[in-house]
């Protein structure tokens, strides 16, 4: 066994490895932002970045989306190429538009992944600045910058970034990779007056990657949860698919790929993860090191896994990539999105959906053979009812 110190030193290099050679092979990291929508009949596609005549994106920064209620106007967020601002693109229920939220609110230049939220009309959005600490930009009655870190001396910030607002009490929960200590979870934590760090990985002992673009983290009532690849300290190295959640006491963790028993293999390097709940029920889903899609379900106190590319033919993936997923309602269907890398020699491949009807799983390739969606960009969307919303990065040409 590697001593500690050896095997994140050599998880880190590996995890760079992966990522880096994988684009390498491709100049190609400038792309248009997508819109791919279900209309309760068929599945449209849209170059929002033609459409507004906004900036290209960074891929591997990633992209975040939401709606606003009861307008149910839809949200984008991104960080361009070559300014490196946080873009909102906004749909006003009759056209798009961009703005750069960095230009208007005089904040640092992004760096990382972006995370955000709305609560009715107003948003948030949080991401890792150029000065190492998490900003949020809020639009309430318009839109400001609000260097969160300086608010709640903690760590400086690095990697992944995840937030979301808990219910009904509307608190703040974001949470972030520490710079100064690789792999050491954080909770940033606003109750309505002022902001708090936390340092989960203390806490609890549990330890998150950087290597994905998107780590999934969401709220179920006051119970918060964050999905993500790691290990607990006394592991032996294995990447496995962790829950890191509040019992509404304390924070805690537990090991889902032991839990769930079935191969127990742990994660492929770089994987993307999605999560969602339905009631009592839990949902998640990865990639493991034999680049075979996971779903692991939480159900009467147990859980289990499903691998879906043995079961229902779910296409490999090797790309460290962005998944998402959500339910539709009423139905409490489920639906996961992600661009596996089918074409091994080919950085823009298409995006798939799997698809569960409450009875059967079905797979669905979505760009048709399009071949335009980057299979290392990010990922976002959600429902409205049962209108299904996605965002992705493609080829700008």
């Amino acid at each position: 066994m590697l001593p500690r110190h050896s095997f994140l030193r050599l998880l880190g290099t590996c995890l760079l490895i992966l990522l880096f050679t994988h684009v390498a092979a491709y100049a190609q990291l400038v792309d248009h932002v997508h819109h791919l929508w279900y209309n309760n009949s068929t599945w449209q596609d849209q170059d929002l970045t033609a459409l507004t005549g906004g900036p290209d994106a960074y891929s591997v920064d990633g992209v975040t989306a939401f709606y606003t209620t009861p307008n149910q106007q839809l949200h984008v967020y991104y960080i361009d190429y070559y300014a490196n601002h946080v873009h909102q693109l906004y749909y006003n229920n009759s056209s798009w538009s961009d703005a750069d939220l960095t230009a208007l609110t005089g904040g640092p230049n992004a760096h990382g992944p972006i995370a955000g939220f709305a609560i009715g009309n107003y948003q948030y959005v949080f991401y890792s600045g150029s000065d190492s600490h998490v900003h949020e930009l809020s639009y309430v009655d318009n839109w400001t910058d609000q260097d969160v870190t300086a608010q709640a001396p903690g760590a400086t910030s690095g990697g992944y970034v995840v937030a979301f607002a808990t219910k009904p009490n509307n608190q703040f929960h974001v949470y972030y990779e520490a710079a100064s200590a690789p792999y050491d979870l954080h909770q940033l934590y606003f109750n309505g007056t002022s902001w708090s760090d936390a340092d989960l990985t203390a806490i609890t002992g549990a330890y998150c990657t950087s290597g994905s673009i998107q780590n999934a983290g969401l709220a179920t009532g006051n119970l918060q949860h964050i999905l993500c690849p790691g290990w607990h300290g006394n592991s032996p190295g294995y990447v496995d698919m962790l829950h890191v959640y509040y019992n509404n006491d304390t924070w805690v963790y537990e090991d889902i790929t032991q839990k769930a028993g079935g191969a127990e293999l742990p994660l492929w390097p770089g994987a993307g993860q999605a999560g969602f709940a339905v009631g009592k029920q839990g949902e998640v889903y990865s990639v493991t090191d034999d680049t075979h899609v996971h779903q692991y379900t939480y159900k009467s106190g147990l859980w289990s896994d499903l691998d879906l590319t043995a079961t229902i033919g779910a296409p490999a993936n090797s790309a460290p990539d962005a998944m998402v997923g959500f339910i539709t309602t009423p139905n409490d269907q489920f639906h996961l999105y992600y661009i596996p890398d089918t074409n091994p020699n080919e950085e823009y491949v298409d995006v798939y959906q799997l698809y569960f009807n409450g009875t059967n799983w079905a797979v669905d390739n979505l760009t048709g053979g399009s071949g335009q969606a980057d299979d290392v960009g990010g990922m976002a969307g959600f429902a409205i009812g049962n209108l299904q919303h996605v965002f992705y990065f493609a080829n700008p040409n």
